[in-house]
């Protein structure tokens, strides 16, 4: 992920390396044409010669910002280098698919950081990696606790999303993840527009040992989900997780039947399943099924060949409602929480 942001990183890093060596240059410089005058004449000067350039900071801005990083540890960026950073970052995020709904709030917030300076004595490239990640983390809305927060049983969570997305083997990996957690847990084979789903999450089922509610292709998905839900309150289980048909937010038909199983079923939680790799089409998408059926939080699958990173922000952050996971293979125990120590990684 992030290749493209790495590179941003190189080239500003490089770019401001060259600033801040010119100043350090221009600072040894000024230091051997005055190392016979006596401290205290240096000071006078020093003094005299701030006053000077502080009646040219109008006409110059960057000349405040060199005066700044002569005397402390850090130097700091003109505006003009700023413009030139947001400008190299906002072509960057596009790139890696950050939606264009959110970039502006991204670099500004980022930008401010920068303004604080950069620390001499440290690794640019990687100050530009830490400020980026706090930038853009700050802004993520999280709820880590969300999936094992109700009191109630059984806790129903219905699953939804476009076609190929891979809702079916989420719902197998959450379903291994409660089972960890000591919960009990029911599968409700509730896509029934395709008969090789019903097959999938029934093989899921088998393989970890847990009960499942199918009806036959082409029954009401409703009435599936109904009876699964009525065996688990019978049998005293803890979660029962809802397949649906995949589907696109164009097909009116099938969102009808996603409102009506909403209806029927109560839902605890909707949970919205996307590829990480569908790029910035995925806000639009996602808008519709947020308008007509309602979402409390994200799962993104595919992340582990995603090059490119932005789509799971791009979410979080426009819908303000939290990534649960992010799916990394196929195996049964391959999720991982959204957080920036697992973030962080994936610009190395």
């Amino acid at each position: 992920m992030f290749k493209l942001l790495k590179s941003a990183f190189t080239k500003v890093a490089d770019a401001l390396k060259s600033k801040k060596d010119d100043l350090e240059k221009a600072l040894i410089a000024e230091e051997d044409q005055n190392q016979e005058k006596t401290e205290e004449v240096k000071q006078k000067e020093f003094q005299k010669e701030v006053k000077k350039q502080e009646k040219i900071i109008l006409v110059d801005p960057s000349l405040k910002a060199k005066l700044k990083s002569l005397l402390k540890e850090k130097f700091y960026l003109s505006e003009t280098d700023l413009k030139e950073i947001k400008e190299k970052f906002e072509l960057a995020l596009l790139q890696s698919d950050f939606s264009v709904e959110i970039i502006d709030n991204i670099l500004n917030l980022f930008l401010d950081k920068l303004r604080d300076g950069i620390e001499k004595g440290k690794n640019i490239d990687v100050q530009l990696k830490e400020k980026f990640l706090e930038t853009i983390f700050e802004m993520v809305v999280k709820n880590t606790d969300l999936l094992f927060s109700f009191e109630n049983k059984p806790v129903k969570i219905m699953f939804i999303g476009p076609n190929g997305c891979g809702k079916t083997t989420t719902i197998a990996k959450l379903a291994k993840l409660i089972l960890n957690k000591n919960k009990s847990v029911l599968l409700s084979a509730s896509d029934t527009f395709r008969a090789a789903s019903i097959e999938q999450l029934r093989e899921h089922a088998n393989n970890l040992k847990v009960p499942i509610v199918a009806g036959n292709y082409g029954s009401d998905p409703s009435a599936v989900a109904f009876d699964a839900i009525t065996l688990a309150k019978n049998k005293n289980i803890d979660y029962v997780l809802i397949d649906t048909a995949g589907r696109q937010e164009t097909n009116s038909s099938l969102m009808k039947e996603l409102e009506k199983m909403k209806r029927v079923i109560k839902p605890d939680l909707i949970v919205y399943v996307a590829e990480s790799v569908t790029g910035q089409a995925v806000v639009n998408q996602v808008k519709e099924f947020e308008k007509e059926i309602g979402i409390q939080a994200f799962i993104l699958t595919k992340a582990d060949i995603d090059t490119k990173g932005g789509t799971a922000f791009s979410l979080n952050i426009y819908f303000k409602k939290p990534i649960l996971f992010l799916g990394t293979g196929q195996g049964y125990e391959d999720l991982v929480l959204f957080e920036k120590e697992n973030i962080g990684n994936l610009f190395e």
